[in-house]
Formats: structure tokens, C-alpha cells, sequence
């Protein structure tokens, strides 16, 4: 069987559990997606792909002038050798004033020279100007392009989705770019079984099944649907919108992350059966012993110090903010955050923002460790932290990180979102705050260090991080593989 990801496999919990789970079940397994160099999983075979982005990209970088923007340069290499060649000759013209300045010649020669410096620059100044107006079209072109939002825009959007029908998941050239790196991987492994994370991949893999089945080789499909993330574009939502039109009732069997997103799946998509639900908990392990680098160590904190911790991306919509919002009101408290890319721009604005309120000696932002070192790793803090927004993508299931705070036996502290509040409210694990509520983060925080271990005993109960364990969670996912690769019909 190929377990297919289309994005980094370091950060993909998701995909490296259900390769392993997959393996010590005894199949074969090959697991492919943007792995980073040096990715080894005990028993698996990572096939790294590179996505080139050229189709993806080719609309930004070659803007087509049109009405909008008629001056425009028609290409990326046009406009940086022309604003290079500008910011040159604009030196040049500098460095012989200076040389006029400072070289004696006879008066004659100096009023010559003069005259032929003043021409050159007039010359450079009417250059300049058509260059700058140029090069403003074709930034303004780009910033369209990158993100098309406009008025137009959506018009071309909607007549395309109405011309298209199904075909419009085109309108996303991103997703030929993953066929052409995917596609010829999927052929040349030429599995029984392909389990597809996520509706991009779940493409790829209907795509590969059906050229498979052209040459005698049947292929089964298990799409892996997660929450659905809302797009940046109507262009981006209506390509959404076609490929899973075109591609979700094609899958042979469809596993999701909790029971209300199951039965949303079923119905939008018409499926002929509920999915099965497998949340994407870690395995149950006794943390026997703190993790040798563990979150406080990496911070160097001493043990009486109150440490709190956010892992994953830092987006705007998982509430950062209020994090660094609330840190001037605890004081002592420290915010570790750990995320997949400590290069991120969203990071950058984060450490700014810390700046300008004083804090920032207080924020640690660390990289991702392996996946099965998460909770150790993370056991050493005083709480864990989900401040998501109110997002239609947040509401129905619980999102990984809760498990793996609960894993490392950690007081939570989370916004109103109905799953997480729910879940808290019931196991008493933590507290609950209004979403973007810094006042009320700030309470909810103050709770939990003023009686850590009154929060800690809710996981003693035998059967919670039983149930919240991979070994349980990946039953159904296992059941599924057997109807599926059983007896042919």
C-alpha cells in the first residue's frame, strides 16, 4: 500500500501513524510527499517528491497585461533586468557627475562634457519614468494574480465554474504541478492500495488507480477527508468545490476525524456509507521519564517557572495573538512555541508584536520534533494551549494537538470552539475562554497554575487516554483495509 501526502512528511503526524500502524499490520508500505532529507520511518520506504510549481506559479510570474495593466512588463525576468538596468545607469550617471566635479580639463572641454552629462540625464530621466510606470503595472499584476479577489476576478470565476462544471478544480493549476510529480511515483510503486490524505491527494490517487485499472492492476482508494479549511479566493473555492465533486465519490472507502464531520461528509458528498472515524490521537506510552531535550530544557527554565506551550502553525486563525496579548498581564509566565517553520513570516509579525508589548524575553519559539517524541517532549510545561477562532474548520472535531497535550498529561486551556469546549468541560482537563478574549485567556490561565493538579487527575481515569489512543483510534482504519484488499470480485 502508498500512503500519499502532498505536504512536508516531518510535520504529517497524520501520515506517519498510519504508515506505521499500516506496517505493523504487515503490509507492504511505501509513504510519499515532500519528505525532508533524512526521513526514515523502521520498516517503511519514504519516496520523496518535488513539486515544481511551475503551472502554479506561471500565471504570477507572466501576468498578462490586458486592459488592466497595458504597461505591464510580460514576464519576471523582464522586469528585474529592466529595474536593474535602471538602478545602473542611475550609478553610473552619479559616479561621472562626481568625475565633472573633481577632474580639472580646459573650460572648453568641461562645458562640453557638462552639456553631453545634462543630456544623459534628461535621457535617464524619461527611461526612469517609463520604466517605474512599467514596473508599478506589473507589480500591481502580480499582487492580483497572487491573490484574485477582485470584482473581475470572481466574475471570470463564475463564468468559468458555469462553463466547466466538474472541470473547474483547473481553475487550480497547482494541482497538474502535484500530477506531474506525484502521477509517475504512483505508477512505478503500482500499490494495492493507496490511502490519500486529504482531497488533493485523494486526486492523485483516483487518477493513478484509473490508469492502473487500464493495465489490469486494480488499485483501491481510502480518501482520508480532514476539516475543511476555507479558501483564500472564490477561484480557490470553487476549484476546491469541483475536485471533490469530481473525485470524492470515486473513493473505495473514506475515513474522517470525528463523528459530526462523518455525517457532513456523507451528505454533501452523497457517499454510500458513513466514514469511519479515526482520530489522529498518539499511541498510549507510561511517561516514565522526562524527554531528554524536553520543551523546558530547550527553553532553559527552571522547573518553578510557569511554562505554557502552543505547538503548530502559528496562522491568525489558531489565536496566537492572544497569547502574546495576555503575556504583560501573568507576568512570569512564558510562551513556548513550537512550529513547523521557524522562518515563517506569520512568526516574524509574532515576535514584533511581542516587542512592541515587552515580552519578548518571555516568547521561545522552537522546531518540530519527531512525531512519537511529542508527548514527552512536551510533558515538562504547565499547560497546553488551543486559542482557535470560531472557524467553521475548528468546530467539529477535536484537533490533533489536544491529544497529544492530553498524551503529555497536560491542564489545557482553550477557546469556546464546541468540540474542545465540549471534550474540556466534560473530562474537567482544563479550562474554557471566550475566542480572541484576551481578559478571559488571561482568567482561564490563572486558574489552571493556581491548581495544576486538580486538572492533571482528570487523565488517571483508566479509560481516557485508552480511548484517546492510536492503538484504538486505528482499529476502524485496520477493519477497512481488510474489506477492501480481501477476496476480488
Amino acid at each position: 500500500m502508498a500512503v500519499v501526502s502532498g505536504g512536508g512528511l516531518d510535520g504529517d503526524s497524520r501520515a506517519i501513524r498510519v504508515a506505521g500502524a499500516a506496517r505493523a499490520a504487515g503490509y507492504q508500505v511505501t509513504l510519499i510527499g515532500r519528505a525532508p532529507a533524512g526521513l526514515a520511518l523502521p520498516g517503511v520506504e519514504v519516496r520523496q517528491v518535488a513539486v515544481g510549481d511551475v503551472l502554479r506559479t506561471h500565471r504570477v510570474v507572466r501576468p498578462r497585461p490586458g486592459l488592466r495593466w497595458p504597461l505591464a512588463y510580460r514576464s519576471t525576468a523582464a522586469y528585474e533586468y529592466r529595474t536593474t538596468l535602471l538602478t545602473a545607469r542611475r550609478a553610473l550617471l552619479t559616479t561621472r557627475g562626481a568625475e565633472l566635479d573633481i577632474v580639472h580639463r580646459p573650460l572648453p572641454l568641461l562645458a562640453l562634457a557638462r552639456v553631453g552629462h545634462t543630456l544623459a540625464r534628461l535621457r535617464h530621466a524619461t527611461r526612469a519614468g517609463w520604466t517605474r510606470a512599467r514596473a508599478a503595472q506589473y507589480r500591481s499584476a502580480v499582487r492580483r494574480r497572487e491573490r484574485p479577489d477582485g470584482r473581475l476576478d470572481n466574475l471570470v470565476t463564475e463564468v468559468a465554474r458555469l462553463l466547466l462544471g466538474r472541470r473547474a478544480w483547473r481553475l487550480d493549476p497547482g494541482l497538474l504541478d502535484e500530477e506531474a510529480a506525484y502521477g509517475p511515483v504512483l505508477d512505478a510503486v503500482r500499490p494495492h492500495l493507496i490511502h490519500a490524505l486529504g482531497h488533493r491527494s485523494l486526486a492523485l490517487a483516483i487518477r493513478a488507480a484509473l490508469r492502473a485499472e487500464g493495465s489490469g492492476h486494480r488499485i483501491e482508494v481510502v480518501w482520508d477527508a480532514p476539516p475543511r479549511v476555507p479558501a483564500r479566493t472564490r477561484r480557490a473555492t470553487v476549484a476546491s468545490d469541483a475536485l471533490m465533486r469530481t473525485f470524492a465519490r470515486e473513493a473505495d472507502g473514506v475515513v474522517t476525524v470525528g463523528d459530526r464531520l462523518a455525517g457532513e461528509l456523507r451528505q454533501r458528498h452523497g457517499l454510500a456509507a458513513t466514514p469511519a472515524v479515526v482520530r489522529n490521537a498518539p499511541p498510549l506510552a507510561t511517561i516514565a521519564a522526562r524527554h531528554p531535550n524536553g520543551v523546558r530544557d530547550r527553553c532553559h527554565l527552571a522547573a518553578d517557572v510557569p511554562l505554557l506551550v502552543h505547538i503548530g502553525p502559528v496562522t491568525p486563525d489558531r489565536g496566537p495573538a492572544t497569547v502574546i496579548d495576555a503575556l504583560p498581564k501573568l507576568y512570569d509566565l512564558h510562551a513556548a512555541f513550537v512550529v513547523p517553520d521557524t522562518g515563517d513570516a506569520e512568526l516574524a509579525a509574532l515576535r514584533e508584536r511581542a516587542t512592541r508589548l515587552g515580552v519578548q524575553g518571555r516568547l521561545h519559539v522552537l522546531p518540530y520534533v519527531p512525531v512519537d517524541e511529542i508527548p514527552t517532549f512536551l510533558c515538562s510545561a504547565d499547560i497546553g494551549v488551543l486559542p482557535v477562532h470560531q472557524l467553521p474548520h475548528h468546530q467539529a472535531v477535536l484537533a490533533s494537538r489536544y491529544f497529544e497535550y492530553a498524551h503529555a498529561r497536560l491542564p489545557v486551556v482553550v477557546s469556546d470552539v464546541r468540540a474542545m469546549a465540549a471534550a474540556t468541560l466534560e473530562l474537567g482537563n482544563g479550562e474554557v475562554f471566550r475566542a480572541r478574549d484576551t481578559a478571559d485567556f488571561v482568567r482561564a490561565v490563572g486558574a489552571v497554575l493556581t491548581n495544576p493538579r486538580r486538572y492533571r487527575k482528570a487523565y488517571e481515569r483508566v479509560d481516557v487516554l485508552q480511548r484517546w489512543s492510536w492503538q484504538t483510534e486505528s482499529t476502524p482504519l485496520l477493519d477497512l483495509y481488510a474489506r477492501l484488499l480481501g477476496p476480488r470480485r
